[in-house]
């Protein structure tokens, strides 16, 4: 039963609400014969830098464990070799930017060692290989297409949708991101997106295990719960202990495509 409360949920592609980022190549790299294909040079994040353009660009698992953590690298504009080529590198520079976001979107999800199928970056940032851009129309819809992309519910559509040839791992790329079903953000109540907004904000540095441990994962579960009642407006039953949520968490953990090699002991 389903409270009159309760907002009708509607389930779009991400190119519904949003436009995902360029190819990495087209941020960083050569063209067939060698000119400049990308604009960006992309070097490694000084931790006390202030960056032109950050840039988010690969994985370490372990500092991606909670929704929000910031760039990793940035971009430093590549020389032309004459005006000309330079006047289109700085060109295809402000291209990039402008689809520059906040929220970033695994497309390489390792099940068993990674945690989160979005992230949020405080400062728009240039998505790259590991974490491409998804761009939407303010950064608190961002924050709660994040917050929905690592509740079971946004993880079972990513686990469904994903290419997963090899276990353990789910792939989607480009390309197929503009079709993933999410949670159309832009389909909530101002008063539910200013809920989700909260509970990210207050959420968004709590570590999360990865997925294949989702089952003893007290914070995935939480947002569960938060996400069902407090936004959508399902009943708390939906989110107990032993209700449906929580046998989603189960199931999912007990997939061989999830968890790979990798068992996890009941707690």
């Amino acid at each position: 039963v389903v409270k009159k409360n309760a907002i009708p949920v509607s389930v779009v592609p991400v190119s519904a609400i949003g436009k995902g980022g360029p190819y990495h190549s087209d941020v960083n790299g050569n063209t067939a014969n060698g000119g400049i294909r990308g604009p960006f040079r992309i070097e490694t994040l000084n931790t006390k830098a202030a960056p032109t353009y950050p840039v988010l660009w690969s994985h370490d698992a372990q500092r991606e464990r909670c929704m929000e953590f910031e760039a990793d690298s940035e971009g430093i504009i590549r020389q032309g070799k004459d005006d000309a080529e330079g006047e289109l590198v700085n060109a295809k520079a402000d291209k990039i930017w402008a689809v520059s976001s906040n929220c970033h979107f695994n497309t390489d999800f390792r099940f068993n060692s990674q945690s989160t199928a979005m992230q949020f970056t405080s400062k728009k940032t240039i998505g790259g290989r590991a974490w491409p851009s998804v761009k939407l129309a303010s950064a608190e819809q961002e924050k709660v297409l994040v917050l929905w992309a690592n509740s079971s519910l946004g993880l079972l559509l990513h686990w469904w949708y994903a290419n997963k040839q090899q276990a353990g791992r789910g792939s989607i790329g480009i390309l197929a991101l503009e079709s993933l079903p999410v949670l159309d953000v832009t389909n909530l109540s101002e008063a539910a997106l200013s809920k989700a907004v909260a509970i990210f904000d207050e959420m968004k540095h709590k570590e999360l295990r990865p997925v294949n441990e989702i089952a003893q994962d007290p914070v995935r579960a939480e947002i569960d719960r938060r996400l069902a009642t407090e936004v959508l407006g399902f009943p708390p039953e939906l989110a107990s202990p032993d209700g449906p949520l929580a046998l989603l968490r189960q199931k999912l953990a007990l997939e061989p495509s999830i968890a790979g090699s990798k068992h996890v002991a009941d707690e």
